[in-house]
């Protein structure tokens, strides 16, 4: 029996995978944030189409103009997800699109596609060669998007998880030690005292302290 595997991976230039989660969270995106050496990566388990046994999308993926459900969770949107992040800094992020099946009709073992899409100022550009990229990037990504790591084993962050008192606590962070400085220590709903300020949400065009990175 042929089992399917889809999710897609962001990678994004940021370093403080806590900022990309309460973006994530401020825009009700569920997905888990792990910090690699290429960048904060945000990745997300969608639910595998289901098609007949020999239908030839199981090997390379749904049809690039099928209809999405309108009633979708937009954390399955991967397109809208990447647009979103790629606002936030103008090196943009890569979208990497994984459908994979096992054992699917002749085909013995791991089979399918991963694509690799750049997207800037919230527009999707170029498609890039998904495995050039991977050879350049921190061996974790790879895994991840193969589902050969999880997110749980690597200190994800789940934007689900997020609440509006961490966002704050890290919005009061990011004032009390100047522009830039970001935040330290673990994502919790603890506020620090003596650090008052109206806690504004992260948002004022790049994550907080967040260093940019050119993806490699």
């Amino acid at each position: 029996m042929s089992t399917m595997i889809k999710r897609y991976a962001v990678l994004t230039p940021f370093d403080l995978p806590e900022v990309v989660a309460g973006i994530l969270a401020l825009n009700h995106i569920d997905a888990a944030v792990v910090m690699t050496g290429s960048g904060a990566v945000v990745v997300r388990e969608l639910a595998a189409p289901q098609y007949d046994e020999w239908d030839i999308r199981n090997i390379v993926g749904p049809d690039e103009f099928e209809e999405e459900d309108p009633e979708a969770d937009p954390s399955d949107s991967a397109p809208t997800v990447a647009a979103s992040l790629s606002k936030l800094s103008r090196f943009g992020v890569v979208l990497l699109d994984v459908d994979l099946g096992t054992d699917v009709g002749i085909e013995a073992g791991v089979s399918g596609t991963v694509r690799a899409r750049r997207f800037l100022s919230g527009e999707a550009g170029e498609e890039i060669s998904a495995g050039a990229l991977l050879n350049v990037l921190d061996p974790l990504v790879e895994k991840l998007i193969l589902g050969q790591e999880k997110p749980e084993d690597h200190d994800a962050i789940l934007s689900s998880e997020v609440t509006t008192a961490m966002i704050t606590k890290m919005a009061r962070a990011r004032n009390s030690r100047g522009e830039g400085k970001g935040t330290s220590g673990p994502l919790t709903d603890e506020d620090p005292e003596g650090k008052g300020s109206d806690g504004d949400s992260p948002d004022g065009g790049k994550p907080s302290g967040g260093s940019e990175r050119r993806e490699r």
